[in-house]
C-alpha cells in the first residue's frame, strides 16, 4: 500500500510540472554557463569579502561575464531579555542584502532583491567573547545568504532560456 502512495505520490508530482532544481538537468551544462557567467562586484567590508568569496565559489566563475551581481550589506543589532538592572541579556543580529542582478548587455536591471538572515546570542560578562559571538554569527549568516543569492540565481535561469 505504501508503495502504491509513494509512486501514485511522485506521478502527480511529475504532473504538475514539478521539476528539482538541481536535478540532472537542473545542473546541466547549460546552467553551469549560466551561472559561470555571472560576475560578483566587489563587496564592502570583510563580511562582504566573505559572501564574494563563498559567491565565486559557488557560481564557478571564469567564463565570459554576461551578468554582473552586485550586493550592498548592512547590520542591525538589538539587545533584549533585560534584567533588572537594565542590561540585556541576548543580542539580536540582522544581517540585510540587497541584490541586483545587471545584464551587461544594455546595462539592464534582471532582478533585485531585498535579503535578511537573523540569528541570535547571549550576551556574557566577557567582551572579547561578546565580540567574537558577533563576528562569527555575522559571518554565519552572510554564508547563509550567499547560499540563497546562489539558489536565487539558480531559480532565475531556470526560468531563462538555454544558455548558447
Amino acid at each position: 500500500m505504501k508503495k502504491l502512495l509513494a509512486i501514485g505520490f511522485v506521478l502527480l508530482l511529475g504532473a504538475c510540472g514539478f521539476r528539482p532544481l538541481y536535478e540532472a538537468g537542473g545542473s546541466s551544462a547549460a546552467m553551469q554557463q549560466h551561472l559561470a557567467g555571472v560576475e560578483v562586484a566587489p563587496i564592502a567590508d570583510r563580511l562582504g569579502q566573505q559572501m564574494r568569496n563563498r559567491l565565486l565559489d559557488r557560481l564557478n566563475s571564469g567564463g565570459t561575464p554576461q551578468y554582473r551581481l552586485v550586493i550592498t550589506l548592512a547590520q542591525e543589532s538589538e539587545g533584549y531579555g533585560i534584567r533588572p538592572d537594565a542590561a540585556a541579556t541576548q543580542e539580536q543580529l540582522t544581517v540585510f542584502a540587497k541584490v541586483q542582478l545587471i545584464n551587461l548587455n544594455g546595462e539592464t536591471l534582471v532582478f533585485e532583491e531585498d535579503m535578511r538572515a537573523t540569528t541570535s546570542y547571549d550576551l556574557v560578562l566577557s567582551d572579547y567573547a561578546i565580540l567574537s559571538r558577533r563576528e562569527d554569527s555575522a559571518r554565519r549568516l552572510v554564508l547563509e545568504l550567499a547560499e540563497r543569492i546562489h539558489r536565487r540565481l539558480a531559480l532565475h535561469f531556470t526560468k531563462v532560456e538555454p544558455a548558447p
